[in-house]
């Protein structure tokens, strides 16, 4: 009697802490070779409440991507550099532009000329960056005014 109690506890158990809850909750049941355990596949949580597995139709969900790139700093331009594309906020300030401007450029699509995307001839005031939109793997840098002091310059992607 006590062994047959045993081992319906023990099928029970299994059921219940096993396939039976993972499956209704963790997508699709693995089967892994060699009598080993099963296993269960991730899923992703539906707007109803349902759970889907991971594949093509229901991808991981993921933020997007964050870039942050310096373009001056210390009055002194980096090089071009490669962007991931999207929105992007730019921002610079220089402490003289002695009559000159400061200019955002980007590869032109001969490949080889740098392109004038836009100009400041002053710093930017509070909340008075520049939103412009940018080509994914599109390369910019920035052009300093000549004789000025002080510029920096910076391009953040928004998410």
């Amino acid at each position: 009697m006590i062994r047959v109690f045993g081992f319906l506890t023990l099928v029970l158990a299994s059921w219940i802490g096993g396939e039976g809850l993972q499956a209704q909750t963790m997508g699709s049941s693995v089967q892994f070779p060699g009598g080993y355990a099963p296993g269960s596949a991730p899923c992703v949580r539906q707007a109803d409440g349902s759970c889907v597995p991971v594949g093509p139709a229901a991808p991981l969900p993921v933020a997007g991507k964050q870039e942050s790139l310096v373009l001056a700093a210390a009055n002194s331009a980096a090089a071009p550099q490669v962007v991931y594309g999207g929105a992007y906020v730019f921002g610079q300030a220089c402490g003289s532009y002695n009559g000159g401007t400061l200019a955002l450029r980007y590869r032109g699509p001969d490949g080889v000329a740098m392109l004038t995307l836009l100009t400041r001839g002053s710093s930017d005031a509070a909340g008075g960056a520049a939103l412009v939109t940018l080509g994914s793997h599109a390369i910019v840098d920035v052009v300093l005014p000549t004789g000025a002091t002080e510029c920096a310059a910076t391009l953040a992607r928004v998410p």
